[in-house]
């Protein structure tokens, strides 16, 4: 762009005859500022786009993997211990904390040393930090164990590392108990040992004739 107007601009320098010098000098005093306000012009407008497009460029958060109606399967000592299956995983890998995103939700399978299953955790959305190993599971959180014992909340941690499942938001039990709710939660992974924090609940007691 600014190359052409350079030349264009040369163009109007061609000799001239004498009796047309004053007259064509003061064209060009003319043309050169408005030319070269043209050229600052577009150069500012180039300068601002790219800046913008930089800007914009920097922005974007562009999964490295996206992968569709996929199973993770995690396994120690050649056995299975966890199953993640998910209708959607978007793996962002090139930022600076990278995490993986499951915005369909998630489903994962807890299973013992004989391969037998333990518990489930299931949820809309989930959310891995690839470094500290932790998921966040959201939206209609459910946690189950092989007791029957079924955990509902919109928030749950799962510790990959340690093995533990943790929240600091309100959440429900029911078993065959009753029903018992509070704020707060933890136990291990496959909920064989709970605890919920600041507790309410209801217990249900059996007619005895």
């Amino acid at each position: 762009m600014i190359a052409i107007l350079l030349n264009v601009g040369l163009m109007k320098l061609q000799p001239l005859d004498q009796g047309n010098i004053k007259p064509q000098l003061r064209i060009l005093n003319i043309i050169i500022p408005v030319f070269a306000g043209i050229i600052i012009f577009f150069s500012s407008c180039e300068q601002n786009t790219i800046e913008k497009i930089n800007t914009i460029t920097a922005n974007l958060n562009v999964p490295s993997q996206s992968l569709i109606n996929s199973e993770i399967i995690y396994s120690e000592s050649a056995k299975i211990v966890v199953v993640i299956k998910s209708p959607e995983i978007n793996r962002y890998l090139t930022i600076e904390n990278p995490y993986s995103e499951f915005p369909k939700g998630i489903f994962v399978q807890f299973f013992d040393s004989t391969q037998t299953p333990t518990s489930y955790i299931k949820s809309n959305y989930a959310n891995f930090d690839e470094k500290t190993k932790i998921w966040i599971a959201e939206h209609d959180v459910e946690a189950v164990n092989s007791e029957g014992d079924t955990l509902n909340t919109e928030y749950l941690i799962w510790n990959q590392t340690t093995k533990r499942i943790t929240s600091d938001r309100y959440v429900r039990i029911t078993n065959e108990e009753g029903i018992i709710q509070g704020k707060g939660f933890e136990a291990n992974q496959d909920m064989t040992n709970w605890k919920i924090k600041q507790t309410t609940g209801t217990i249900l007691v059996s007619d005895e004739k």
